[in-house]
């Protein structure tokens, strides 16, 4: 490298000479061997010398600028120690570019804030002029209270979202009380059923012609039918809710078929639906009860109904567990007769049979054994007493809830469809028609 850089570039142009020399060497052709290796390290030496005071013509460059930086910055600073305050502050907030004086509320505060007392005093000012709350804000403030878009309004969080309100409905509580028996697989199920009760077998002599009779059995058929349902939501609200939404929707498709169940299971009407218990019931006949409903009277109870009911089905051999009944009625029906009275079912005081109303639509153990349950599935002026066990609700491989943003038109919708889908299977009729359930359709005065 050569020795004196004073002016690095008159060396580079010195060394790119002798470079050119080199080149008509080469060119001449009259070099041997050991001319060649020679005329190389030439060569190779010129490139290092070159990279060498290139570094240090940058490195002067770089200096050179840092230089003329640091003496703009001190002739600034002398400059503002010399204006007034105003002026200073003006001067650091068009540091900014142009702007609007909201779009300088940020700047003005941290001005206000400082510890040097005329800056201080240039950002209070213009906080005052922008009408800001903070105009006097203390050093160790550490927030914005947002009321106003240049006191922070577009930071502030939005506001607190408590959970949302459902709408009021009754929970799933008839099929509850059946056998209800999961996972069925296939389309349908055959329920066998006796037609024809038993009778005493009877004394034969000796000797004589044994007693020799028939039966039938018959058999119904419970399909497998599906409840469905979508909601569709939106992609935007999905995300933006945080969960919210997606488990609103969640929700009520869970609702639906725990009402679905319900409904189907008392009163499907057998024609591409379940075989519900109403249906099979009918509403005269064998399987119901009649029943002359009174307020003042004990034979015209509720109370008096349900035990008739009860007795039909004992009657016959079953074990009565259960009695439903219209939730609207069952609250009106504990009005009913004079607690003083024997027989009833239910004391609103908790005397009599020591059961108490059951606000949330069901008892544990009843009166006389019997498990209440009261439904708006259930039709008004009407009650079931029976052996709910003995009839069998089959569901297939249980509920589930699809989710695509894909399927139909959804992707080109931004909307995500949540499908919820359920197989399920019921004939009350092999029950009914064994004598397991009887009902009154005249409940109430």
């Amino acid at each position: 490298m050569p020795e004196n850089i004073e002016r690095p570039s008159d060396d580079i142009a010195a060394l790119l000479g002798r470079a050119g020399e080199l080149k008509a060497q080469l060119e001449e052709n009259k070099l041997d061997r050991e001319g060649l290796q020679d005329v190389r390290n030439q060569f190779d030496a010129i490139r290092t010398d070159i990279s060498d005071l290139q570094k240090v013509e940058n490195d002067r460059q770089a200096d050179t600028e840092r230089k003329a930086i640091l003496s703009e910055l001190q002739g600034l600073r002398s400059t503002v120690g010399q204006m007034r305050t105003p002026s200073k502050a003006d001067l650091i907030l068009s540091m900014r570019g142009p702007a609007k004086a909201d779009d300088n509320f940020f700047a003005a505060l941290a001005m206000a804030r400082s510890r040097d007392t005329e800056i201080q005093a240039a950002g209070k000012a213009r906080l005052d002029d922008m009408g800001s709350a903070f105009a006097d804000v203390p050093f160790e403030s550490k927030a914005t209270v947002g009321g106003t878009d240049a006191a922070g309004g577009f930071l502030i969080p939005n506001n607190v979202v408590a959970d949302i309100n459902i709408q009021a409905q009754p929970m799933r509580s008839v099929v509850d009380l059946f056998t209800v028996i999961d996972g069925v697989r296939g389309s349908a199920v055959d329920i066998p059923w006796e037609d024809s009760g038993d009778t005493r077998a009877v004394i034969a002599a000796a000797g004589a012609t044994k007693e020799n009779q028939d039966f039938i059995v018959g058999n119904y058929t419970a399909t497998l039918y599906t409840l469905a349902r979508i909601f569709d939501v939106g992609n935007q609200l999905l995300r933006q809710s945080e969960g919210a939404a997606e488990k609103l929707v969640r929700s009520k498709l869970a609702r639906a078929f725990a009402l679905g169940e319900d409904y189907y299971a008392i009163q499907g009407s057998g024609s591409s639906e379940p075989y519900g218990l109403l249906t099979a019931l009918g509403t005269g006949g064998t399987y119901v009860t009649s029943h002359s409903p009174s307020a003042s009277t004990v034979a015209g109870n509720f109370a008096t109904a349900i035990a008739k009911m009860a007795g039909a089905v004992a009657q016959r051999g079953a074990i009565p567990d259960a009695v439903v009944m219209n939730s609207g009625d069952y609250w009106t029906s504990l009005t009913a007769g004079d607690p003083a009275g024997p027989g009833f079912f239910v004391d609103s005081m908790g005397g009599g049979f020591n059961v108490n109303a059951a606000a949330a639509g069901q008892t544990g153990a009843g009166p006389w054994g019997l498990r209440l349950r009261h439904s708006p599935n259930m039709p008004s002026d009407s009650a079931v007493v029976g052996e709910f066990s003995a009839a069998v609700f089959f569901r297939g491989e249980g509920y589930r809830v699809d989710v695509s943003s894909e399927a139909g038109d959804r992707w080109d919708k931004n909307l995500t469809g949540f499908r919820g889908e359920e197989e399920i299977a019921f004939d009350a009729r092999p029950a009914v028609y064994t004598g397991r359930f009887q009902r009154a359709t005249n409940m109430l005065p």
